[in-house]
């Protein structure tokens, strides 16, 4: 599974459900995680395009 595919999955998880205290706490966080690799693999990315 990509990061982005399970990017877009806890979104539409976290907006459909009611979830409190540490379950939204923890959701939240993964989509922080999640979506900082896919930021640094780009980044990557573009730094071997560049060479």
């Amino acid at each position: 599974m990509t990061h982005q595919k399970a990017l877009e999955i806890l979104i539409k998880l976290i907006g459909k459900n009611k979830f409190k205290g540490e379950e939204k706490e923890a959701i939240l966080t993964s989509i922080g995680v999640l979506s900082w690799t896919k930021l640094a693999g780009a980044k990557i990315k573009r730094m071997g395009e560049r060479r």
